[in-house]
Formats: structure tokens, C-alpha cells, sequence
């Protein structure tokens, strides 16, 4: 007889599973397969499996799944365009929320990484995934008007980023003579 546990708790005895629809045991019975294959892996999957064979009183080492979850896509506040007077500095606040791991994020100009940002992370209920907020302050005199900004957030459930871009737009104040 082979048991397979989830963080302590059996799932099944041999091959039925019912109680886990996404959950199969496969492999050759007569040869003592019993590979547990989850499909559709989802955030409850997070956890240590083991197996068991009860009448050998045989035992294998816990295994971790990491389930990984990509972030959603990120957002700038005020996009697509943010407006500002001539002067003024610009504070641009990014957020990538629900990743596991936390989503990193960076700034980018022109094809360069813009440095200084702040970020914070936070927890979400589900005590897995997380959120992050980035927030970038550039100097008046480092913006023009027109140019495009982009936040990209990036975790190792997706390491290529996913992107948010802003078009600043400068309000100059003219005067009639």
C-alpha cells in the first residue's frame, strides 16, 4: 500500500486520488510506480509531499513544490500620461502586486536604469504572494517633456518583466505680452 501526504496529510491510498481531482498517480503498477503528477498547478500546491509504503514502513525525504506566480502587470499611477508643471518634480509610484516571489522592479530611460527608487513589499492575506511599490523621484531639471518611462516588473516566475511605460508632459505657463 502507498500513501501519499500533502504537508502531513495523506491524499490517497494508491492510485485513488478522488478527493483531488487535479492530483493522478501514474506510472507502471507492476513495477511499483506510484509518481503523484498535479496538474494545473495552483498557490495550494505550496507545500511538502511525501511517500509512503506502509507494509515496508519505508519513507521518502519530504519534497518542496515552490509554486511560483508571475506578477500581475504593473501600473503606474497617472499613466498613460503623467502631467506636471515646468519646475515642478516628478514622483512616479509603480505597483506589481500578487507575485511569489515579490516582484522586483526597476526604472528605465532611454534604454538606461534609472537609480534611487524606493520600494516597499508587502505580504498579501494568503501569507504567499506579494506586493510591490516602487517609487522614483527625479529632479525638475532631469525631465523633458515628451519622454517615456518605463516600470518593469520582474520575478523568477517571470524573468524576461513585464512592462508599464508613462509619457511625461510638461505644462509650460506662457505669458501675452
Amino acid at each position: 500500500m502507498v500513501l501519499w501526504l500533502r504537508d502531513g496529510m495523506a491524499l490517497g491510498v494508491n492510485r485513488d486520488l478522488s478527493g483531488y481531482p487535479r492530483y493522478d498517480i501514474v506510472g507502471d503498477h507492476s513495477k511499483g510506480e506510484y509518481h503523484l503528477l498535479i496538474q494545473r498547478t495552483e498557490m495550494q500546491d505550496d507545500a511538502f509531499f511525501e511517500c509512503q509504503a506502509i507494509q515496508a514502513a519505508i519513507r521518502t525525504r519530504p519534497a518542496r513544490l515552490t509554486v511560483l506566480v508571475p506578477p500581475e502587470d504593473p501600473v503606474i499611477m497617472g499613466a498613460p500620461v503623467v502631467s506636471l508643471r515646468a519646475g515642478d518634480p516628478l514622483n512616479l509610484t509603480c505597483h506589481a502586486d500578487n507575485a511569489k516571489p515579490a516582484a522586483s522592479i526597476i526604472w528605465i530611460r532611454n534604454g538606461q536604469v534609472l537609480n534611487g527608487a524606493m520600494y516597499s513589499k508587502t505580504l498579501l492575506r494568503d501569507g504567499r504572494r506579494e506586493s510591490t511599490v516602487s517609487t522614483l523621484y527625479l529632479s525638475a531639471s532631469n525631465i523633458e517633456t515628451g519622454q517615456r518611462i518605463t516600470c518593469r516588473a520582474s520575478n523568477k516566475a517571470e524573468p524576461n518583466g513585464k512592462d508599464a511605460v508613462v509619457t511625461i508632459d510638461i505644462q509650460r505657463e506662457y505669458s501675452v505680452p
